[in-house]
Parts: structure tokens; sequence; C-alpha cells
């Protein structure tokens, strides 16, 4: 057990599980009424914000020259950070009468988390957030489009029964995972 409290201790885990609550409520509070796609996704955003603040370590060097199987721990804490933000989403969806189904929720959170992993991995754990953020951004400001590439360019506000959006999650999440998992945050 020890191992393990000590990389959850080096990658911030500890904190970012006392603050998710908390984000995710305000996040809900402030924009729940009335619950849209733009909203929901915007929650599961700042939900897979603090659950991926902590992709690097403190001292990269120490990352590099220990006898740690590092991809298998970088792989569980993106599957954590995936699964304690979409049920962080899921309970404070809770709270009020509107909810949004599970696929939207999923899907959002695991996008956005693959697109974390990728910005890690790429231009460095400290800039993890910009890839989500940024895509965010653009699907919110885009005009709803039917043609596939505004559908795949708008996956975090589309519908969860689309293909296109689905698939486009799946393949940022799979990315994201295995980019991360295998080569870490860049340094």
């Amino acid at each position: 057990m020890r191992p393990l409290a000590l990389y959850a201790q080096s990658r911030a885990v500890p904190a970012a599980l006392v603050l998710l609550p908390v984000v995710v409520l305000i996040a809900w509070s402030a924009l729940h009424s009335p619950w849209t796609p733009l909203s929901a996704s915007l929650t599961s955003l700042a939900a897979v914000l603090v659950a991926t603040a902590g992709l690097a370590g403190q001292d990269p060097e120490l990352d590099r020259s220990t006898a740690v199987p590092w991809p298998m721990w970088r792989l569980g804490h993106l599957l954590l950070a995936t699964a304690v933000a979409t049920a962080s989403v899921f309970l404070v969806q809770q709270l009020g009468s509107e909810r949004f189904d599970a696929a939207f929720v999923v899907r959002d959170t695991a996008g956005m988390v693959g697109l974390a992993g990728l910005a890690a991995t790429v231009a460095g754990a400290r800039l993890a957030a910009t890839a989500p953020v940024l895509w965010w951004a653009v699907a919110a400001i885009m005009p709803p489009s039917g043609s596939l590439t505004g559908r795949i360019v708008t996956w975090p506000l589309g519908s969860p029964g689309d293909a296109a959006t689905t698939w486009t999650a799946a393949v940022l999440f799979v990315a994201g995972v295995v980019a991360y998992s295998a080569r870490g945050g860049r340094r």
C-alpha cells in the first residue's frame, strides 16, 4: 500500500479528490438552470480538469531513474481520473430534476481525459488542460452542423446517440491513455 500512497501523494491525488466534489458542485450550481448540453459538458470539463491536474510528479529526474513500472501506474491514474470525474458528474446531477444520459457524461468525460493525456504527452503535464479546454471552446463557439466534420469537431455537445461523436471521444480516449501510459508527460 505504501507505493500507491507515495504515487498518489506525488501526483496530488488526495488534493484533487478533495477539490473535485467542490468544483463539480459549484459548476453544476452555476450552470444547471436549465441543464443543457453546453452546461453538462462544461461541468464534465471542470471535473476532468481537476481529476487530471497531477499528471506529472514534482521531480522528473526521479521518475526517469526509478525502477517502477510507470506505464501501469500512469494507466491506472488516467482510468481512475476518468471514473472519479464521471461519478462526480453523475452524483451532482442527482441534486436536480434534470439529468443527462449516462452515455453523454461518459463520452464527454472519457474524451476530455484522453485529450488531457495527449496534451500531457505532447506538451507536458503543466499544459494538459489546454487541449480539452480549447476543444470544448471551439465546440461551444462553432455553430451546429450536420456534416461529419462538424459533428466530429463539436463532439462534446453532440447527441450521445451519434456514432461520429461517440467514436471521436473513444478514439481520443484510447489515444490519450495509450500515449500517456507509454510515454508519460513530456519534460
